[in-house]
């Protein structure tokens, strides 16, 4: 036999295998629940982006706010002039994504509702469900 073998024996290579497997299953799980939160995070910064637009717009019209019929003009009003990206597709928003007068209803879809020349109320939709962030103009 050899004297002074050095290496790691099968039952040790087994058991850091095993130790990795459980600090794997642990940390994914948190990972993924990470990354919701961030999109549903960037899903906030888009409605807040949306209320500076339509405080931008209302600004320049003299205290009236948009409403459907002036979307394209808010939408003017984004940086590059254009919806900004869904979190959760990657793709950018289209106008049926942004609803004036209804709430949205697909992840990373924000609206005003209501939308009117007095106010609005800015709402995002998360993962699942409507955020709890809601902005408004205060009216």
């Amino acid at each position: 036999m050899l004297k002074n073998s050095k290496g790691f024996t099968l039952i040790e290579l087994m058991i850091v295998v095993v130790i990795i497997g459980i600090l794997a299953a642990i940390a994914i799980p948190n990972f993924i629940s990470m990354q919701d939160r961030a999109k549903e995070g960037s899903v906030k910064s888009n409605m807040h982006t949306f209320q500076l637009a339509m405080e931008d717009y209302a600004v320049t019209q003299d205290g009236v706010y948009a409403t459907d019929a002036e979307k394209a003009s808010v939408k003017a009003l984004f940086p590059g002039a254009d919806w900004p990206t869904n979190p959760f597709t990657g793709s950018a928003l289209a106008d049926a994504d942004v609803p004036f007068g209804a709430d949205p209803d697909a992840a990373g879809e924000m609206g005003a509702n209501p939308a009117t020349t007095s106010g609005y109320t800015i709402k995002g939709f998360g993962e699942s469900a409507l955020l709890a962030l809601t902005l408004t103009n205060g009216s």
